[in-house]
């Protein structure tokens, strides 16, 4: 069925766009990073969303983290998972055990389990902190590459 309500780029990018979703578990951390990475590293015809299963705030530490590596995610804003169970994807790839079972009602054949610790919720002083989400980044990094 065609929609004739999308303008000609809407159309566009619904036909051809890959359409990937990064899960976590507040969307705080991991899955903004994954979608800050992928949509400096992957073409301009990736779709790119990421989405936490519990409500949460975009973590300081992770913005400072990414404007290391020159990757602005200020913007970014976090999301619950129920805001995007209508939309379809390529790819839905999880980032935290716990969020593996919530993607089970998404629209998609596709899922990955890409388990990382948390790194922002463990005890620490700041730089503590921003090490391990350091490596958490650079993990992620690589990962998507193979994308």
């Amino acid at each position: 069925m065609v929609n004739y309500n999308l303008t000609v780029f809407e159309a566009k990018i619904d036909l051809c766009c890959v359409k990937i979703l990064f899960v976590c578990e507040y969307n705080a951390c991991r899955s903004q990073i994954a979608e800050g990475l992928a949509r400096a590293l992957l073409p301009e015809n990736f779709s790119i969303t990421s989405a936490g299963i519990y409500p949460g705030e975009l973590n300081w530490v992770t913005i400072e983290v990414m404007k290391e590596i020159g990757i602005d995610i200020s913007t970014q804003r976090s999301k619950l998972l129920a805001e995007v169970l209508d939309r379809r994807f390529d790819q839905v790839i999880v980032l935290a055990e716990a969020a593996w079972r919530a993607v089970e009602m998404l629209k998609t054949d596709h899922k990955l389990l890409w388990p990382f610790p948390d790194p922002a919720c463990d005890p620490g002083d700041a730089e503590a902190v921003k090490g391990r989400i350091r490596r958490v980044r650079d993990q992620l990094r690589e990962r998507i590459l193979t994308l």
